[in-house]
């Protein structure tokens, strides 16, 4: 009896599996009779209707209409990227072509992240998007005061994670070059790699001087931490506006105002600070309503807290067999490339 129970859902499966990957290409209902037509599963096409509805009863597809074909459900979707694809990679000559990209290009991170967007808006014909590696909290590195006039000074902020910031300060009293050197060698001594609330909570006697260059350093530092999910490299939203999915009603309206706003974008990023690997959304699964009618694939990338992010958004029927090895394949290259910059 289990032997039979274990055969019966391998033919479903595979039922499965046919209708999600017809449907796919069509954007169309799949029907029983098609696949009778067209593969050989060894039944026949009472016994494929018949899968065909344990399978809506079970919520893997769903029927636009009585008489009409299956749609995969993302309950369907999600057994398909869980079970049916999970050893899909990516050929050999492929990894070939993607890495001699990135080894022509321009070697640092943002080159990175923008060819990583190029490759997979046009593999793939999907939006893509990337962010650059960044550590989830800034370190403070050094502090460089030069005098610009003479109650005006640059301020050089640098951080552990590689940023430079830099801005013009008024000051409220004239101070040789000397002087704010010496100044800037107190702070360094005291303030190197520590984050914002550590400088904060350190209590050491500051000079007046000391303590404006402690509160514009505390001001910048915390700045870049909340646009360290803000800042995006994008391409692709052109392929979207030309899936039918998105062609009716507001669907399209909404997806392309919440990518503008960027906070969706942002708190799709977020979801990712403790998932270290490949993330796939499908459908309702996003928590976004402008977002669930999409699939969503994200996969981090980087070196220790070093961490950036790339993925896709597509329709829920988007071709997963080869968008997730993509993905997994450009994530590793650029892990690769910024463990050979970091080390």
């Amino acid at each position: 009896m289990g032997e039979k129970s274990a055969e019966f859902s391998e033919r479903r499966g595979t039922i499965l599996k046919i209708i999600i990957t017809e449907h796919i290409a069509s954007a169309a209902p799949v029907g029983s009779e098609s696949i009778a037509r067209y593969y050989s599963l060894g039944i026949s096409p009472a016994t494929t209707r018949h899968e065909m509805a344990r399978l809506e009863e079970e919520g893997y597809i769903v029927r636009p209409h009585t008489s009409a074909g299956g749609v995969p459900s993302a309950k369907g979707y999600r057994y398909y990227v869980g079970s049916l694809i999970r050893e899909a990679k990516l050929s050999r000559t492929d990894q070939m072509a993607i890495r001699r990209f990135f080894e022509e290009a321009e070697q640092e991170p943002e080159a990175w992240a923008r060819l990583a967007v190029t490759i997979l808006t046009n593999r793939l014909e999907s939006f893509a998007l990337a962010t650059l590696p960044r550590a989830p909290v800034c370190r403070f590195r050094h502090v460089n005061l030069i005098v610009i006039q003479e109650l005006l000074i640059l301020f050089v902020l640098v951080l552990q994670e590689g940023l430079i910031k830099k801005r013009l300060l008024s000051v409220a009293q004239t101070m040789s070059q000397d002087e704010l050197s010496a100044c800037a060698s107190r702070l360094n001594a005291a303030y190197h790699g520590l984050s914002h609330r550590q400088i904060t909570a350190k209590k050491i006697e500051l000079s007046t001087m000391e303590e404006q260059i402690t509160e514009v350093t505390v001001q910048m530092m915390q700045s870049e931490e909340k646009q360290q999910h803000e800042q995006f490299y994008l391409d692709g939203l052109r392929h979207l506006v030309n899936r039918a999915e998105f062609m009716q009603g507001k669907s399209m309206l909404r997806l392309v105002e919440a990518i503008e706003g960027r906070s969706v974008l942002s708190n799709l990023l977020c979801s990712l600070r403790d998932e270290p690997g490949i993330k796939v959304t499908i459908g309702d699964e996003n928590k976004e309503e402008a977002l669930q009618e999409c699939s969503v694939i994200l996969s981090s990338y980087g070196v220790d807290e070093r961490k950036g992010a790339i993925g896709v958004i597509g329709p829920t029927r988007m071709p997963y067999n080869r968008a997730i090895p993509v993905v997994e394949y450009i994530s590793a290259v650029m892990s690769e490339l910024l463990g050979s910059v970091y080390e």
